[in-house]
This record gives C-alpha cells, sequence and structure tokens, in this order.
C-alpha cells in the first residue's frame, strides 16, 4: 500500500525529473523500468555441488536495477541503445544523449548502475564499482530490451562514457559474453574511457576520445585498441587539443583537478561518427 509519504515523495521526485528534462527542451518522455543484471552461469563445481544436493544448478539472482526507458514516436519494432553513465550518476549528458538517440529512432534504456548499490556519485572511488561489475549491468539491460515490443531484439547497442565507458570496453570483450553464455551487442561505442589492459574484443567498439584527455589518459586507449586482436573490429578516434568530457555543450570547468571542457568540432564529427557507426551496425 502507498502511503502518503510515499505519494508526496513520488510526486516531489517526478517534478524534479520534469525540470531536468525541461532544460533540455526537445526530450522525449521516459518510462522508470525494473529488470536484473546478468549473472554467470553455474561453475563445474557448482553445478555438480547442486546435483549432490538434489538441486537443479541455478545462477544466483542479479542485482535489481532501475532504468529510464525512452522510446521514439511510431510502433516499431526498432534498434535500441544501452547507455551507461559516468562516474557522477545520470545527469544532464545521459538527458541530452537520449534525446538524440530517440531522435533517430533508436529506443534507449539509461541504466542506473548506482542508486541500487547505494551510490550517487563515485568519482573520487572509481573503481568501488568496476567496468567488470557495470558490464552484467549493461547485459541485463540488453535482455530486457529483449523482451520489449517494440524493440528489434537482433539490434541492440551500447553506448557508454567515461567510467560508463570502461564498462563498455568490458561489455564489447569477448570474453565476457563467452563467460555470460549470452549474444553479445551489434555494437558498443565508448567515449572518453578508462581502457583497461587489451583483450580481444567480439563485437564492432568505437573509442572516442581527447588527445589532452587527463582523467582518461588516451595513451591507454592506444594500447588497448592496438593489444585487441587481429580479429578485433575496434576503431579509435583521437580528437587533438581535446579534453574530458568534449561532446557536451557548455562545460568548461574542473572537476577533481581535471579538466572538462566542450569542444565544438570534437563533438560534431563524434555525434555524425555515432549515427553512422550505430546505423551500419544496426
Amino acid at each position: 500500500m502507498m502511503t502518503a509519504h510515499n505519494r508526496t515523495w513520488l510526486l516531489l521526485l517526478a517534478a524534479w525529473l520534469c525540470a531536468g528534462m525541461a532544460g533540455i527542451g526537445t526530450a522525449k518522455a521516459f518510462e522508470i523500468v525494473h529488470f536484473e543484471s546478468a549473472t554467470y552461469p553455474p561453475t563445474p563445481y557448482q553445478a555438480k555441488l547442486a546435483l549432490q544436493q538434489g538441486k537443479k544448478p541455478e545462477p544466483l539472482p542479479g542485482l535489481p536495477l532501475n532504468g529510464r526507458l525512452s522510446k521514439p514516436d511510431g510502433e516499431g519494432p526498432f534498434p535500441a541503445v544501452v547507455l551507461m553513465h559516468g562516474c557522477g550518476g545520470i545527469w544532464r549528458w545521459n538527458d541530452v544523449w537520449t534525446d538524440r538517440l530517440a531522435g533517430w529512432g533508436y529506443v534507449v534504456l539509461d541504466v542506473d548502475s548506482f542508486g541500487p548499490r547505494g551510490k550517487s556519485s563515485i568519482c573520487e572511488s572509481g573503481g568501488s564499482i568496476t567496468g567488470e561489475m557495470r558490464a552484467l549491468d549493461a547485459y541485463g539491460a540488453k535482455t530486457f530490451l529483449a523482451g520489449v515490443p517494440s524493440v528489434d531484439p537482433a539490434r541492440i547497442a551500447v553506448l557508454g562514457m567515461s567510467h560508463g565507458g570502461w564498462a563498455v570496453l568490458n561489455v564489447a570483450s569477448r570474453r565476457t559474453s563467452s563467460d555470460l553464455a549470452l549474444n553479445p551487442f551489434q555494437a558498443a561505442i565508448a567515449l572518453y574511457p578508462w581502457c583497461d589492459d587489451p583483450t580481444e574484443v567480439g563485437m564492432p567498439l568505437l573509442i572516442l576520445a581527447g588527445e589532452l584527455d587527463d582523467w582518461s589518459p588516451v595513451e591507454r586507449c592506444r594500447a588497448f585498441a592496438a593489444g585487441a586482436g587481429s580479429s578485433s573490429e575496434v576503431v579509435l578516434k583521437v580528437y587533438p587539443g581535446a579534453h574530458h568530457l568534449f561532446d557536451l555543450k557548455g562545460i568548461d570547468e574542473r572537476q577533481d583537478g581535471h579538466v572538462l571542457r566542450y569542444d565544438q568540432q570534437a563533438a560534431e564529427d563524434a555525434i555524425e561518427r555515432i549515427k553512422a557507426f550505430l546505423a551500419e551496425h544496426l
């Protein structure tokens, strides 16, 4: 039963969300949806132990997650994009990209990886929630989208920025989809991600980075792309003179000592590249 307190909280939340969306003018209305993160199948030992106990081997439950589901006009089925936020959680960047992607004709599921884990921001402790953990969130979102009637389950991509870009690189790893025993995404896009050590990539991957990024060093991404394997489809574009968050219009500040700065030329090129990349692979 919903109490008066809960009703008041929901009304305040709705008002806050609407105010935030109004700030970008043409943002699509969204629906709050609930799903679970993906989980790994039982190991052979876990399966054997379960059978010895007379139980059916099953994976552990996934983490309950929330997301904002936005749809373009029309009935579909549409291609879809899973959107992964940065270290500060869902904010204006997500609103802008949700609006843009929906305008291009994509269903968008904007995943909240932090709220269900009791966090609002982890910019000062980025490793407390890892890219590998968030890759499970993305695959859980993909599974959810595959069951949405207006979504074409064969055309789902993932797009993330910064910390969410780190998650995207883990999503793109051939090992991740293989270990999860799930079909990979059809395409992956990482904006100025924290690049891990090289790994074999199992899907078309576009990485867009700024040459002067002092939060996600481009050298790491060059090493990642170079070591991704000869069979991997990895495209790395580095923008000369660009900093972290170069695609967000109006941003020019320092956060935790790092420069965040809009670059019009880099942003316009990145937007067109992402649009073309999604159209090619979805």
